[in-house]
């Protein structure tokens, strides 16, 4: 799925890139651009404003309010609305910083890009395919707390 997600909600922009989606983060643009790019690039707007929400829908784009509280309740309602599966599969992750793909590279590839005791400690690590951004992704300590929270929208 193809998201543009707004200002307020620039948390979910992050945790569906890491499912694999195409999201789009706009957090300076006003209504109107919003409306026009959701429109253009035949994204579904995610969005926490109610007026903007309702705007979109009057104007039949496809839009959903998002208003949880946490991760775990906005990533929860929105499975439900949109029959989205709450699952990482690493061949489809994006980059949750920029929303390239990232690719699976060899360890001796990022020696010095990551910190040493990380380095030493895991084996598996990808990149992003962006050349401006390039940031290096492992499966660290913070992986846990991701399943948890995947684990906890899905109930």
């Amino acid at each position: 799925m193809r998201f543009l997600v707004d200002g307020m909600l620039g948390n979910m922009t992050r945790w569906l890139r890491l499912l694999g989606h195409d999201v789009a983060y706009e957090n300076l643009s006003d209504d109107n651009e919003l409306l026009l790019r959701t429109r253009l690039e035949s994204r579904i707007l995610l969005t926490a404003d109610v007026e903007l929400f309702r705007l979109a829908k009057r104007r039949g784009l496809q839009a959903v309010l998002v208003k949880g509280n946490s991760a775990v309740e906005n990533l929860s309602k929105l499975s439900k609305k949109l029959t989205l599966p709450l699952v990482f599969d690493q061949m489809k992750s994006r980059c949750p910083a920029c929303g390239s793909p990232l690719s699976q590279v060899a360890k001796s590839s990022i020696e010095g890009r990551v910190p040493k005791r990380s380095y030493q400690k895991y084996d598996k690590f990808w990149t992003c395919l962006e050349s401006s951004c390039s940031k290096v992704y492992w499966r660290g300590s913070h992986w846990s707390k991701i399943e948890q929270t995947l684990n906890k929208a899905k109930e």
